[in-house]
């Protein structure tokens, strides 16, 4: 292990130099290795042609689930689904309910994305969104107050606020698990994912954890996922033909739906970044490093920069 980290980065900050990039909530640098990802994945495209699909589902993809899996201490790899983005995990797990009058809760200071498509769906009659202000000092009584008040089908929450940088606490997650009875609940972690260490094996059945490789992940677009909570049963109305390949020739009256994560997946997508993000954590773990590590790291040297740059 090396303490010197921008040996990891040397290309991205050759490329950028003299400037040095502080946008810590924007494209993350990616590390060196990451070419080797992308490359393999060209590789695998450039000998194996349509055979690419077979070493993809057979061996990169589990890969992938193992590996956030073990970041997450999620036990059930299989249940994790995959989308280019998290908006079009979302959107599909919102359509399944799109039959029938939905009410949904979110905070007021969700990420764009699932902020527009809220406010867009709340302007449909069988819609409507109540929101919360996250920041109000009397947050946890105030949402108490309305989780006990009213019913919901959707409760969307982030793990980290992109605005703020505040953390949502273990307090308010048991919070409204233990209160939101029969809604979903989806636990964004964004702009939590690979920054902080987190246990979801406590909250797996009762949430949808989502997120990507795009930010803290270090893997760039392409990769983002959603936990299922077991047994989930969902049915979504807007899906794609990855959602049940068993199914696929044969006819029957309704839809069908793989039981694990496939169900929420749609159809055809772009996979390098799902080997970019295994050579870059398998390179950071073979030097011996880790989320926990880098966290630490981090909090130091913002230590050292509010110490060095008082207000």
């Amino acid at each position: 292990m090396t303490d010197n980290y921008q040996l990891y980065y040397s290309e991205f900050l050759e490329a950028h130099a003299p400037n040095l990039h502080m946008a810590g909530h924007s494209h993350h640098f990616w590390p060196n290795i990451a070419r080797e990802g992308h490359n393999q994945y060209y590789n695998l495209a450039m000998k194996s042609s349509d055979h690419k699909w077979e070493i993809l589902f057979g061996d990169i993809l589990p890969k992938v689930q193992k590996k956030i899996s073990s970041f997450l201490n999620f036990s059930r790899p299989h249940d994790i689904a995959f989308s280019s983005n998290t908006h079009d995990l979302i959107s599909r797990l919102i359509s399944s309910s799109l039959s029938k009058p939905v009410h949904i809760l979110a905070s007021q200071n969700e990420f764009h994305s699932i902020t527009r498509q809220l406010k867009r769906l709340s302007e449909e009659k069988n819609v409507q969104v109540t929101w919360i202000d996250n920041e109000d000092p009397d947050f946890e009584t105030n949402l108490l107050h309305i989780l006990n008040g009213s019913h919901f089908d959707y409760i969307f929450m982030s793990h980290v606020f992109f605005n703020s940088g505040l953390i949502l606490s273990n307090k308010i997650i048991e919070l409204i698990i233990a209160n939101k009875r029969e809604a979903y609940f989806v636990l964004d972690g964004y702009h939590h994912f690979c920054a902080l260490p987190f246990d979801l094996s406590k909250y797996e059945d009762h949430l949808f954890y989502v997120a990507g490789g795009y930010k803290y992940a270090q893997a760039g677009e392409g990769m983002c996922f959603m936990t299922l909570p077991k047994k989930c049963e969902v049915r979504p109305l807007i899906t794609g033909w990855f959602a049940h390949f068993s199914s696929l020739d044969k006819d029957t009256d309704e839809v069908q739906y793989s039981p694990d994560g496939m169900r929420l997946w749609g159809s055809t997508l772009e996979m390098s970044s799902f080997c970019r993000f295994l050579s870059v954590w398998n390179n950071f773990e073979n030097d011996g490093l880790s989320i926990k590590i880098f966290d630490q790291y981090i909090k130091s040297l913002q230590k050292e920069f509010i110490q060095n740059n008082p207000l």
